[in-house]
């Protein structure tokens, strides 16, 4: 008897310890789940912001957004591009937004594989506030979301990695 429950403790210890180091691998889940995750079919190609360094008192600052679409897309989808620009502080902050049906870019692109769009965002100068931003390095990151419509409004089907870059705002 007394054997029989020492071999049970055993297993159980056995099996416990198997449980705690994923399978027997060494690898754990989340590891697991992070190795299998692959890009998404929307990405951000390149994010060009013009001119450099850009000037307050000239022209607004000009982002010119690439963005590679997935071979299939669903009817009537809308490609949604946000980018927001913040200080180093992080205490100015403006978000810049387009949103386009991609119906129109399908038909005049269908010979095109990969499908590309280009999105154009301009930047006047000032945060959220609507007060011209003060000199300095200003960080901006890029996301791309393919959207359906539904019921209730827009809904996200797929989103792209983010792109992040700087770039330097002059008084003069």
């Amino acid at each position: 008897m007394k054997r029989r429950a020492a071999v049970a403790r055993a297993i159980g210890i056995a099996v416990a310890l198997w449980c705690l180091t994923g399978s027997g691998d060494g690898v754990s889940h989340a590891a697991k789940a992070k190795a299998k995750a692959r890009p998404p079919d929307l990405k951000i190609l390149s994010v060009d912001p013009m001119p450099r360094p850009f000037v307050v008192t000239e022209p607004p600052l000009t982002l010119t957004i690439l963005v590679e679409l997935p071979k299939t897309l669903p009817g009537e989808a809308l490609l949604d591009v946000a980018t927001l620009i913040t200080s180093p502080s992080k205490s100015s902050i403006r978000l810049l937004t387009s949103r386009r049906t991609l119906t129109d870019e399908i038909a005049a692109d269908a010979a095109s594989d990969p499908r590309r769009v280009e999105i154009v965002q301009t930047w006047d100068g000032t945060d959220q506030t609507k007060r011209v931003v003060a000199d300095g390095t200003y960080d901006y990151q890029v996301q791309a979301k393919l959207m359906v419509p539904g019921r209730n409004g827009p809904l996200t089907r797929e989103t792209s990695w983010k792109k992040r870059g700087r770039f330097v705002v002059r008084e003069r």
